[in-house]
């Protein structure tokens, strides 16, 4: 297994000397690159802790001074939206996240790779170690929030262009690349997920060329409308086949909405 180097180790060694010592922790566990045994010296250190429900406000006001105890002073700590906890930097760059889940919304197959340090009762994870899959394909599922989040954004390209903000429609080609890659984790029934930084290997081959394959675009609207039509064009063949095999209704009237719209705006087709 990687190890990373004694600065890493040394928080992942306060996390499991500290946090047993309070009752309300339930468990801790690692996930990334720890988890999953390929840390280097570039890993972050993803600390996660189950503890009790009526617990839950507490850590939420004072995580960042739990994360401290972990990796020592911080240069910057920082909320991650929609969750209990957030990351931390220290002065020569260690970085430390610590999130925090309640009993009754714990998963232990939420995340690829998982390194046990405490189980309090020995049931949050019963096997111990949880192995890394690599991205095991498992039953395709049909993906509706990136599918109806896709074309809300594909659509407002209309909007930035029409107003000449090329920076923020350069941006925009990675928020629908994002749903794209959703869709194809989808396909291949890939729900666990691996640190923030790794993705190849949940991917297949002909998925990683067919995003190779996406058109380099700057700031000049022609790449980037060309970018967004090859983007649509993988989304649209990929999901309406995705769609049919899992049984589910393909939003063709939104879809066919936001194809008029980027037509009539901009003269070419899209799909």
């Amino acid at each position: 297994m990687a190890t990373g180097d004694e600065r890493q180790q040394a928080v992942i060694t306060r996390a499991s000397e500290i946090l047993p010592a309070d009752d309300r922790v339930l468990g801790v566990y690692l996930i990334g690159s720890y988890g999953a045994g390929t840390a280097d010296r570039f890993s972050d250190v993803d600390v996660h802790l189950v503890v009790t429900d009526d617990s839950a406000d507490w850590f939420e006001a004072h995580w960042d001074d739990v994360l401290r105890e972990l990796a020592g002073p911080t240069v910057l700590a920082d909320r991650l939206p929609g969750m209990i906890g957030g990351l931390g930097i220290t002065p020569d760059w260690i970085h430390v996240d610590l999130i925090v889940h309640q009993l009754t919304t714990f998963d232990r197959f939420q995340y690829d790779g998982v390194r046990v340090l405490f189980d309090r009762d020995g049931t949050l994870f019963p096997e111990g170690d949880l192995p890394a899959q690599g991205g095991r394909p498992g039953e395709p599922y049909w993906p509706e929030l990136s599918v109806n989040r896709f074309f809300y954004f594909l659509g407002n390209l209309v909007t930035v262009l029409g107003r000449d903000e090329r920076v923020v429609a350069h941006q925009g080609i990675d928020v629908v690349l994002e749903q794209l890659i959703a869709l194809m984790l989808a396909e291949r029934g890939v729900r666990r997920t691996s640190g923030a930084k790794r993705l190849n290997a949940l991917l297949s081959d002909e998925q990683r060329a067919a995003l190779d394959a996406i058109p380099a675009a700057g700031t000049d609207p022609a790449d980037i409308i060309a970018a967004n039509q090859y983007i649509c064009r993988q989304f649209i063949t990929r999901g309406t086949a995705l769609a049919e095999r899992t049984g589910n209704a393909w939003p063709t009237t939104f879809v066919d909405a936001t194809l008029k719209h980027l037509r009539n705006h901009f003269g070419t087709s899209f799909d």
